[in-house]
C-alpha cells in the first residue's frame, strides 16, 4: 500500500542547452518545485502585491514578477568545464542569477519550461527522466 503523503515533489537538476544546437553548455541548475517554501513565499508576495493594486499592472511589472518567480525557483547551480559568464564562474547568489536571466533570456525560458513540467519533480531515483 502506498501512503499518499509520500508522493512529494523534489528538487531536480536541468542542463541548460545551447538555443541553436540543443547541446548542453555546461551550466546545470537545480530547480525547486512550486511546493518549496521559498517558491511559495515568492508566489504569495507577488499575489499580494497584485491584489493590493500598487499602481497599474504594466508589462515591466509582469516581467519583474516572472523573474522574481524564476529566481525563487532556482536552488543552486554548477558551472562545468571552462564555461564562464562575463569571464567568471559566478558564485550562486540572487544578483548573479538575475543578471544571468536578464542578459540571457533564453536561459530563463529554459528554466520556465522546465518548471512547467510538473511530472519531472515527482520522478524517483529509479525512474529515468524523459
Amino acid at each position: 500500500m502506498t501512503d499518499l503523503s509520500t508522493i512529494v515533489a523534489a528538487a531536480r537538476t536541468i542542463d541548460i542547452k545551447h538555443p541553436a544546437t540543443d547541446a548542453p553548455v555546461g551550466l546545470v541548475l537545480t530547480i525547486l518545485p512550486d511546493s518549496s517554501p521559498q517558491v511559495r513565499a515568492a508566489s504569495r508576495k507577488l499575489t499580494n502585491e497584485r491584489m493590493l493594486g500598487r499602481g497599474k499592472l504594466t508589462a515591466e511589472k509582469m516581467e519583474a514578477g516572472r523573474i522574481d518567480m524564476l529566481v525563487a525557483s532556482v536552488g543552486g547551480w554548477e558551472w562545468q568545464g571552462d564555461l564562464t559568464f562575463h569571464g567568471k564562474k559566478p558564485a550562486f547568489e540572487e544578483k548573479a542569477l538575475r543578471t544571468l536571466f536578464r542578459d540571457l533570456p533564453w536561459v530563463a525560458e529554459q528554466v520556465d519550461a522546465a518548471l512547467g513540467d510538473r511530472a519531472e519533480f515527482f520522478r524517483g531515483a529509479d525512474q529515468e527522466a524523459g
